[in-house]
């Protein structure tokens, strides 16, 4: 799904998310390791990274050498250290490494090596992009076809960049400012968003604070009504934001009623 912004009066700015989030906020410690929201968001079968709890067999995983590359569509999973399954077996097969179905280091390392020499982001996750540059396969632009889907997905690679350090303009995958941490997020599910805080405010279908859901953009605007700062909302609450330089992608509670909300 492509998202095409509406055209941005010339007389806006942008304005970095450093300036107004310099207020007195108390957000939790930020780690990689920072812990999940007391209810955390369950990622259902069709974009969870485990595609089954069972390590493939011998006699299985021997069964998938055969099958046609050309049959290998994208099933609309997103794999990841600790996946599991028959698609990770595919994925392990074409990279000419032990197709046993189990997403561990040495799987990581084959697609981070793979995503560099095929010019691709290197997060070491095989989404739509990765597996159709893996299988030469058309891909199509939003294989996740409702937005609670693509909102749950959204919230899965947001959560494994906490951590990363904000940096003024950064847009991954190492470092990110607010929006390019948006950008970045949606990218890897085949959605094209904008740029910037305020053109993706602009983009973005409104939503009401009471219907808000995880993986909706929340926007904070300043007196003139344009957006200079947005996170991910990660229910609770809460959003998955990088803040300002100093600190790094981290969850952080909304500080304030004064928000808007926009959905992909």
């Amino acid at each position: 799904m492509s998202i095409s912004s509406r055209t941005v009066p010339p007389t806006v700015t942008a304005v970095s998310c450093a300036v107004a989030v310099a207020v007195a906020l108390t957000p939790r410690p930020a780690t990689a390791a920072t812990a999940l929201p007391s209810s955390p968001i369950t990622v259902t079968a069709a974009i969870s990274t485990t595609a089954t709890s069972a390590v493939l067999s011998s006699a299985a995983t021997q069964d998938l050498r055969t099958v046609p590359v050309a049959a290998l569509a994208y099933s609309g999973k997103l794999l990841s250290l600790g996946s599991r399954g028959r698609a990770v077996a595919q994925v392990q097969s074409q990279l000419g490494i032990t197709a046993d179905g189990v997403f561990g280091p040495r799987t990581e390392d084959a697609v981070l090596d793979f995503q560099f020499e095929a010019g691709l982001v290197t997060d070491a996750i095989v989404g739509p992009l990765t597996w159709g540059a893996l299988f030469g396969t058309s891909t199509p632009r939003n294989p996740i076809t409702t937005s609670d889907s693509i909102g749950a997905a959204a919230i899965v690679i947001a959560r494994q960049q906490l951590g990363k350090p904000y940096v003024y303009g950064g847009d991954g995958p190492d470092v990110f400012d607010c929006s390019g941490l948006i950008q970045y997020v949606f990218a890897q599910l085949g959605v094209s968003v904008p740029r910037t805080t305020y053109e993706q405010f602009d983009a973005l279908a409104p939503v009401s604070r009471a219907n808000a859901r995880p993986g909706d953009v929340v926007f904070f605007l300043n007196d003139q009504g344009q957006a200079y700062h947005d996170g991910l909302y990660a229910g609770n609450g809460e959003m998955i934001v990088s803040r300002k330089p100093g600190t790094v992608v981290q969850y952080q509670k909304i500080w304030t009623d004064d928000y808007r909300v926009g959905r992909v």
